[in-house]
């Protein structure tokens, strides 16, 4: 699988330095130097206007130093300190930085830098897709049989209300739970499901045909209360005609 490619720049006051991490990254594919800077002063501007993965940035700089300068910036910018002095490392870790390279800086030990990059890049556009996930599927925690059980609202075909208990109906299985039809109302998003009997609570989208009289979800013929009849026949009409 091909890298994500990986918008850097460098800030480094010394020249043979930053020669030495261009011919580095010129050997990545996936890495694409934006610019290099001098100082952190001269940098600050092309930040404000460009979106930028990864800072090589040198601790003892002209001005503000590297150390001050990480401080300031988001924390989405990957930080990769390079240094010719070993003392500063702890507290470029304490930064959160990716690495902390010492000049002159190898090759082997260049690569393992990216590589972290890399690996700590992939698991947050991880986490980003899991959570964007999350969000497009709703769910609920159900208690049923000593047990927590996560359901998606949208795998749920239908809620039926049986004495004390509530009986879960989704597209592979059913689900007994003790609470009443309220109680599950209450805990549900606005907006998804309606309640058309005093025993049945439906997913308008899982409707596949009704009458004044009924519902049909999945070849399920569900009963539509009296006092419920104007209400979600209304509902119905005005969801399909959207």
């Amino acid at each position: 699988m091909t890298p994500t490619r990986i918008s850097c720049i460098i800030i480094e006051d010394e020249l043979p330095a930053s020669i030495l991490l261009e011919m580095h990254i010129a050997k990545f594919d996936f890495l694409d130097l934006k610019g290099k800077f001098m100082s952190t002063n001269n940098a600050l501007g092309y930040l404000k206007t460009n979106n930028i993965d990864l800072l090589f940035l040198d601790i003892n700089l002209p001005g503000k130093s590297g150390i001050e300068f990480a401080k300031s910036l988001p924390k989405d910018i990957g930080i990769i300190f390079t240094t010719a002095n070993s003392q500063y490392a702890v507290e470029g870790f304490d930064l959160e930085a990716i690495d902390y390279l010492l000049k002159p800086i190898s090759l082997e030990r260049f690569s393992k830098a990216i590589q972290k990059y890399s690996k700590i890049q992939k698991t947050n556009q991880q986490f980003e897709k899991l959570a964007q996930a999350e969000i497009e599927q709703p769910f609920i925690f159900v208690k049923c049989e000593r047990k927590t059980l996560k359901i998606y609202l949208n795998e749920i075909d239908y809620f039926e209300s049986q004495g004390n208990y509530l009986i879960i109906h989704t597209e592979k299985d059913s689900f007994k739970t003790h609470q009443s039809i309220t109680e599950m109302i209450e805990k549900l998003p606005e907006g998804f499901f309606f309640r058309i009997h005093r025993s049945f609570l439906i997913p308008l989208k899982k409707v596949s045909q009704f009458n004044s009289r009924s519902v049909t979800i999945k070849n399920k013929i569900l009963p539509i209360g009296r006092l419920y009849s104007n209400a979600t026949i209304n509902s119905l009409q005005l969801f399909n005609s959207n």
